[in-house]
């Protein structure tokens, strides 16, 4: 059997090192497609617990890349609201856009950290993406 002849939910699991300090970002790469796919689902399991802050706040963003093409935004999750509870998987919430979520070979994930005001430490955390082949 051929990897793009399997069938039902794949995943892959990234581990996503603490970003150090409150206002630190980054673009962190955590997969390439080996064949067309389409995310169903993607969670982050934090490794302590976060407290959202409204003011001084953390976003992640799992963002598509092709070669050619600007940035497209798969999935985020900020921390300007809701707190995370450590060692719990909490769903990121998916693109309305169902063209956002397909992949084509070749094309990268990466997860985005920004910030808004002077930032939220994010501890590490477990990237859990979900897709099927398509």
């Amino acid at each position: 059997m051929q990897f793009k002849e399997m069938g039902g939910p794949l995943s892959l699991q990234v581990f996503l090192e603490s970003t150090g300090n409150a206002a630190s970002t980054g673009n962190l790469p955590t997969f390439q497609a080996p064949n067309a796919c389409q995310v169903t689902a993607v969670a982050l399991v934090p490794s302590a617990a976060i407290t959202a802050d409204g003011t001084n706040f953390a976003t992640y963003t799992l963002t598509r890349h092709t070669a050619g093409a600007s940035a497209t935004t798969v999935a985020t999750r900020a921390w300007s609201a809701t707190n995370s509870v450590a060692v719990t998987a909490e769903l990121m919430t998916l693109s309305g856009t169902a063209a956002n979520l397909l992949l084509a070979v070749g094309d990268t994930l990466s997860i985005v950290k920004t910030v808004g005001g002077s930032g939220l430490v994010i501890p590490a955390c477990l990237l859990v993406v979900t897709y099927k082949l398509v």
